[in-house]
Formats: structure tokens, C-alpha cells, sequence
């Protein structure tokens, strides 16, 4: 370079060193000196600027995008015009590649000037960091639902949040004296804002003694615990105190009022609920997953004793069975019948059922039990079915002792007739035989007792034929009502005999009775349930549908449908079932007419001969129901003719 001088030389080398880009430009705005470093940062040719205007210079990094989008022109005078100016002094330019450059301009003693081009890029990002950081614990802390205070060595106030100021009832002015934590106990026992806590003496209106009480738990702890105060408006605050290194701390301040609250809301729930559960008449016991009692209810220990639980034996063993059931499916065990003996040994009959309480991941932790105590129920149900089976008995005696009255009235008329031949038949063999011994008899005469003797040994043998098929069809009806015994059976003509043995009670009436049954529908079964329950069907409605001496009429069909099960339809015209009893009237001992000597049983002993004995079912027909009171009253009877069940379903309603 000419007239260059040794320092020149160092100095030249010293700006190629640099890690800014240096510029000098001279008061005509001519480029004099830029180094490499601002070659490289604008990424420019070396030494392709030297010499040049600086308006050349601006141009060129305006046609690369430095300045952003506009009119080129517009751009370099507004840069020109700044370079003059060099105002401002130092500003920071961000590059289209997002690098920050810090630019400082100074004004040369020749009008030209002096720019440095610094890349602060990562500075700027770790003080946006930094500032963004800040900026966020500030925003944390002043948004905490706690409050926060940090205290020096000295134990004093140096830093706080919103939140600490208000739950410690402290002035902002006070905090900002930096006031101690003796100062600020004090404060708040003068204004009746903190309260000493139980179990303290009662310092009555000594201040400092309070204060000093409160000083010795709360200066200068030597590791972390946590507190509750109540303060003097109601509220409780649980204080958190964390000792620092240097002697200071770091107090946290929440207000738990509400938790105190729900915590007392709860424990008096738990109060109640122990209390109902106790109330229960009932056993019940919660049991942990590996079988150990952890509650219990009154009842419970009532029956066991407050220690103790079930004795041994196959009952425990059954239940364990069943805990570990609801512990390895997660599910409820349903209402099931079990007994066990109680504490004295008393046989107990329980209705018991268990349900699994489980965690948030729906593992079981517990095994609920309730158990009703049924001992008197199942007592009382068995009197009531010694006591059915009585009734039933008897309900069978009395239909016997109908038909036997049957038999009697049936069998009389043509008793009597046959008594009245014989008797005329003698009287004829006396006349005759007094001609015979008066040797007073002629051909005529004897030829008279012939015809008598004829017509009345036929009329004799006719009615005795008569009485003997009745009593033949009373005494098979009888027999199978007594005996139970299985049989095939023509169904038509079975219930004829059946009609026949209920013709005394029939005639009584002005109801009739008609049959529409197909002959050859053999049943393989027992006709003599069949007959009861037949028997029944048709005396119930003597004695409910119809009126004394009001006319009616009862149709049977039965037809076979589908294959192998006969479907019977019960039809009379009497006065219907009113739509309230309607659910009832298969209930045992459910009547209308108690006072008349009904016992109730009649329908219900149909029911249960047909799902029993007849391996079917009887059912109130849809039809009689839509009809309503006055339309009379349909049953359907279905029952297997055999021993093959499979094909049809029992009475549908």
C-alpha cells in the first residue's frame, strides 16, 4: 500500500483479526478500509468493494435482500441519508438468514465515519432466553395459587408474590421495608389476623409472650416441614418452610380452608355412613384381596362378636371360594341362598350377594358382602308348603268327594229304574204263581208274563249296563286323580269321562258345555292330573262367571300343534276377569269369594300341575286380556304328548 507505515501495517493486520466486520467510509462517502471479516459476513468477494462508493455498497447487499423488500432507489438514499446523519449511533439489523448484527456508527474528525458489524445472534437468543425465563417465573409465581416469600439470612422479606402479601394480610408498603419475620408475626397477632394454634397455653393478651412462643417453632428450623395456623378471619393456611444454605428460607403459603372443610364434610360423612350402615338389618363386611376382615357393621359383630367372624366349616370355605371368584373376574357375585351358623352355633339361612370395589386402574382392592338374614322367612316358607301341600290334599279330597257324589247321583236313576222292574218283575211271578197253584193259569196269561218277564229282564239289563259304565268311567276318573299314574290316553275321550264325573255339578247350572276334540290324539301322560286340571278350570268358572241360574256355555278345542304337543283352548262366555286381578289369578290362595268357602287354589294348582306334571304351561290369552270385563274368559294349555319336548315352547301369553 503506498505510504504505508509500519503501524499501518499492524493496524490493517489487527482489523483482519477482528470478529466484527469494519467499515470506513470518508466524508465523499468513498469506501477507504473494510475487512474480511465483513466480506464474509455479507458474503461478498474480498476486496470487490474497496474504492467503492458506499452507495455502490448498499446497492449491492439491497440487490442480495438485506434491507427487505421495496424500491431499490428508495432503499440506498435512505441509507445514504442515515450514513450522513450517522444516526442512530447503534442499532440492531436482523439479516433475511434471521442472524441479528449489532451496528455502531461514529462520526470520523474528516466528516467520514467508522461502522462495526457485530453478530450478537446467540447473545440475543440467550438474552431472549433469558428475559422470556423471567418472564415466566414472574408470571408463574404471580399466578401461583400459593403464596411465596424468601427470606435472607436475617430473616427478612426480599422477595414475594401477590398471593403471599393477601393470605398474609401484610400492606405492600410494609413488605417493601423489608420487614422481619418477628416484625411480621407481630403484625399479624396485633391485628387479630393469625391465631396461636391448639394445643398452645393461653397467653391471654400477652403479645410478646405469644410472639415469642410463635418465634421459637417458626425461626430458624434446621430441614423442611409443613404446618397448619388458622387465621383470624376463619381461614387455614398450611405454611411450607424450606431452610437455605445461607440461613435464608423459602416460605410457601396455602390457603386450605376448603380442604379443611371437605376433610370435616368427609369425616362426617364417614360419621353418617357408619352410622346408616349400622342401621342396616343386615350382615355386612368388606374384606381386603387377601381375605382379611377390614370392616364391619353392627349386625355383623352382633352375630359374630366385635372380633370374631363366621366359625370354620364348609360355609367360610364357600365363601372364600367366592371372594377369590370376585378378586380374579372383577365381578359381583349375584344374591344367592347360603347358611351358616352364627356365633352360638344357631343354624342361620342367608341371602347374601358380593360386589368388588376396585382402583382407578379397575384392579380389585375390596370385597363387599351384605347378607340378609332369611332364617324366619325360610321357616315360614317351609310351614307354608307343609301347609299348601295340606290344602292340596285336601283340594284333592274334595274333588274326590264331588265325584263320589257324582257317582251317587249319576248311578241312581238307573238303579231305580232296575229296583222298580224287579219289583214289578215280581209282582208278575206272584200273580202267575197263584194261577199255577189254583190250577186257574191259561195260555194267555202265561203268554202275558212272558212279555212282561221279557221287557222287564231288558229294561233290568239296560240300566245295570248303564250303572256299570258309569261307574267304570267314575272309577277311572278316581283312580287316576288318586293314583298319579302315567298312561297313554285318548284325549276326546278322556274328556268326556271327565265332563261325566262333573255332570251332577253341571246340572245344577244353565251352562253348557261343548267339545270340539278330534279322536285318536293319544297323550302319553297323566290324565288324571290332566282331569284335576280340567276339573278345575271348569268349576272356577261356575263358580265366578256366571250368576246363579244365568246361562252360559264353555267350548273346548284341542288340536295338535305343532307336532308332538297338543294345544288346548279353554272358552267360556261368562263375566271375564276384571283388568286388576288379572296378574293374579294364578297366585295360591288368591280369591274373590273367600267368604263363600273359596280357597283360592284352584288356578294356582292348574298352573302348577301344568309346568310340573304336564311338563307344559297355561296362560291367560292376549285376546281375553284386549277384550276387557264381560267378554268372558280364554286360557291356553300346552303340553307335550310325549316324552319329546324339544319342538314347541310352553304356553305363550
Amino acid at each position: 500500500m503506498p505510504g504505508a507505515t509500519p503501524d499501518s501495517g499492524l493496524a490493517a493486520l489487527a482489523l483482519e483479526q477482528m470478529d466484527q466486520g469494519v467499515i470506513l467510509v470518508d466524508a465523499d462517502l468513498t469506501v477507504r478500509v473494510i475487512n474480511g471479516p465483513l466480506y464474509e459476513l455479507f458474503g461478498r468477494p474480498r476486496d470487490s468493494l474497496r474504492r467503492a462508493s458506499y452507495a455502490d455498497l448498499v446497492r449491492a447487499l439491497a440487490e442480495n435482500g438485506e434491507y427487505g423488500p421495496g424500491d431499490l432507489d428508495d432503499i440506498v438514499a435512505s441509507r445514504i441519508d442515515e450514513a450522513r446523519r450517522a444516526d442512530p449511533p447503534l442499532f440492531e439489523h436482523r439479516r433475511p438468514n434471521g442472524r441479528v448484527l449489532e451496528v455502531r456508527t461514529r462520526r470520523t474528525p474528516a466528516g467520514g465515519f467508522v461502522r462495526t458489524y457485530a453478530d450478537i445472534t446467540e447473545r440475543k437468543r440467550a438474552d431472549d432466553e433469558l428475559a422470556t425465563q423471567r418472564h415466566l417465573l414472574r408470571l408463574t409465581l404471580e399466578n401461583m395459587g400459593q403464596g411465596i416469600v424468601l427470606l435472607d439470612r436475617d430473616l427478612r422479606y426480599i422477595a414475594w408474590n401477590a398471593n403471599a402479601r393477601d393470605l398474609l394480610g401484610l400492606p405492600e408498603e410494609m413488605l417493601r421495608g423489608a420487614p422481619t419475620l418477628e416484625e411480621v408475626v407481630r403484625f399479624q397477632l396485633a391485628t387479630r389476623q393469625l391465631e396461636m394454634p391448639a394445643g398452645a397455653p393461653d397467653f391471654g393478651d400477652d403479645l410478646e409472650a405469644k410472639l415469642r412462643h410463635l418465634m421459637q417453632r417458626l425461626g430458624r428450623p434446621e430441614r423442611e416441614f409443613v404446618y397448619a395456623r388458622p387465621q383470624g378471619d376463619g381461614r387455614f393456611i398450611e405454611v411450607r418452610v424450606v431452610p437455605l444454605p445461607d440461613g435464608g428460607q423459602v416460605r410457601t403459603f396455602t390457603d386450605i380452608t376448603d380442604r379443611v372443610i371437605a376433610d370435616e364434610a368427609v369425616r362426617q360423612s364417614r360419621e353418617i355412613l357408619t352410622g346408616v350402615i349400622d342401621a342396616i338389618p343386615a350382615l355386612i363386611d368388606v374384606k381386603d384381596r387377601d381375605g382379611v376382615v377390614r370392616l364391619t357393621n353392627r349386625y355383623y359383630r352382633d352375630t359374630y362378636g366385635a372380633d370374631a367372624g363366621p366359625p370354620a366349616g364348609p360355609a367360610t370355605d364357600r365363601a372364600a371360594a367366592l371372594d377369590r371368584l370376585v378378586v380374579e373376574s372383577g365381578q359381583g357375585v349375584p344374591f344367592h341362598e347360603d347358611s351358616a351358623p352364627d356365633a352360638a352355633g344357631q343354624p342361620r339361612h342367608w341371602l347374601a350377594t358380593k360386589m368388588p370395589l376396585t382402583d382407578e386402574g379397575g384392579e380389585v382392592t375390596h370385597i363387599v358382602t351384605v347378607a340378609l338374614d332369611i332364617t324366619a322367612r325360610k321357616r315360614a316358607e317351609a310351614e307354608l308348603r307343609d301347609a299348601q301341600a295340606s290344602l292340596i290334599q285336601a283340594e284333592k279330597l274334595s274333588s274326590l268327594a264331588q265325584l263320589v257324589a257324582g257317582v251317587a247321583h249319576e248311578v241312581n236313576t238307573p238303579i231305580g229304574v232296575t229296583l222298580t222292574a224287579i219289583s214289578h218283575l215280581g209282582e208278575e211271578v206272584r200273580r202267575i204263581r197263584t194261577l199255577f197253584e189254583e190250577n186257574r193259569i191259561r195260555r194267555s196269561d202265561f203268554q202275558d208274563f212272558l212279555d212282561v218277564a221279557w221287557e222287564t229282564t231288558r229294561m233290568i239289563l239296560t240300566n245295570v249296563e248303564r250303572a256299570t259304565g258309569l261307574i267304570q268311567s267314575f272309577k277311572q276318573v278316581a283312580s287316576d286323580q288318586a293314583s298319579g299314574e302315567r298312561r297313554p290316553f285318548d284325549l276326546a275321550a278322556y274328556v268326556d269321562e271327565v265332563l261325566l264325573s262333573l255332570r251332577p255339578r253341571l246340572r245344577r247350572t244353565a251352562v253348557t258345555v261343548a267339545v270340539d276334540i278330534p279322536p285318536g290324539l293319544i297323550v302319553d301322560g297323566y290324565p288324571g292330573s290332566f282331569a284335576q286340571v280340567l276339573s278345575n278350570l271348569i268349576i272356577n268358572a261356575l263358580v265366578h262367571a256366571y250368576d246363579e241360574g244365568q246361562p252360559g256355555r264353555i267350548t273346548l278345542t284341542a288340536r295338535e300343534d305343532p307336532p308332538g304337543w297338543i294345544d288346548m283352548r279353554y272358552a267360556d262366555d261368562g263375566k271375564g276377569i276384571p283388568a286388576a286381578i288379572r296378574g293374579r289369578v294364578f297366585e295360591p290362595f288368591f280369591t274373590t269369594k273367600r267368604g263363600t268357602g273359596a280357597s283360592g287354589l284352584g288356578l294356582s294348582i292348574c298352573a302348577n300341575i301344568m309346568a310340573g306334571t304336564m311338563r307344559g304351561g297355561i296362560a291367560l290369552e292376549d285376546s281375553a286380556l284386549e277384550d276387557g270385563e264381560g267378554r268372558g274368559t280364554r286360557f291356553v294349555l300346552r303340553f307335550p304328548m310325549g316324552d319329546d319336548r324339544a319342538t314347541a315352547p310352553a304356553a305363550e301369553t
